[in-house]
């Protein structure tokens, strides 16, 4: 899939799937952040995730400001906001420059995120609610339905949203924001490193839906197994190398 697409996919999400996700996840929402800075970060951030601006795409505030008709002061709040998530170094001299997706970061992140929900699913299996249940789901559709479009970036970002969206029931708001940056990068890495390699599989085992139901049924070694099904699934469907050099001797 070339950038082009995936940028497609990238504007559709922002315009149509944001909206409807962004208030049932994020803790702190957008509403300190004026509207035209939000939409210069969502556009960086997505451009970045899907790989059309790199390490050695020249990025100033002068130039921002232009392209989006807004002040640098506007531009710069987004580039802090992009530098929180790690996708953006900012350099006194040098402006600012788009940060390395690498393998050995990558293999930190998964085992990171790993670790996280699966020790997050007792909590979870714990506090989950009827109406948390409901709301999961419906992500869980919105995903499905953004496979079906082939929607690169719409289906990462649903992804993340759900299981944000799933480690919140665990009530560990410390750990949030490491999933979420782990989350994030992990996406990254493989819609950049591996996009050649991406397959689009008709039906997925361990899917969100299988999840819900082994946490609705209280099975926690059912929802342990999914989620590491789930969690290393995209990496195995990638490449098998990729998924030894990543996954490598992992166990649930």
């Amino acid at each position: 899939m070339g950038q082009t697409s995936q940028w497609a996919g990238a504007e559709k999400y922002m315009q149509h799937v944001k909206p409807t996700l962004e208030p049932s996840w994020l803790r702190t929402g957008t509403g300190q952040k004026s509207r035209k800075s939000n939409t210069v970060y969502e556009s960086l951030k997505a451009r970045i995730v899907i790989g059309e601006l790199t390490e050695d795409s020249p990025i100033t505030e002068q130039a921002l400001a232009r392209q989006f008709g807004c002040s640098q002061s506007t531009v710069r709040e987004a580039l802090l906001r992009l530098q929180e998530d790690g996708l953006v170094l900012r350099h006194s001299y040098r402006g600012t420059t788009v940060t390395a997706a690498t393998d050995e970061e990558a293999i930190i992140m998964l085992r990171l995120r790993l670790n996280i929900e699966l020790t997050a699913l007792d909590a979870i299996i714990r506090n989950i609610t009827p109406e948390k249940l409901a709301e999961l789901r419906q992500i869980a559709d919105l995903y499905d339905q953004l496979r079906a479009d082939r929607d690169t970036y719409g289906v990462s970002e649903a992804d993340i949203a759900f299981h944000m969206t799933l480690h919140q029931v665990a009530d560990m708001p410390v750990v949030e924001p490491i999933l979420q940056r782990a989350m994030l990068h992990l996406h990254r890495y493989l819609l950049i490193r591996h996009k050649d390699k991406m397959v689009w599989i008709g039906k997925i085992e361990a899917s969100h839906s299988a999840l819900l139901d082994a946490i609705e049924a209280k099975d926690r070694d059912r929802a342990a197994d999914l989620t590491y099904q789930h969690t290393t699934s995209s990496t195995i469907e990638v490449d098998p190398s990729v998924r030894r050099t990543i996954v490598g001797d992992l166990e649930v």
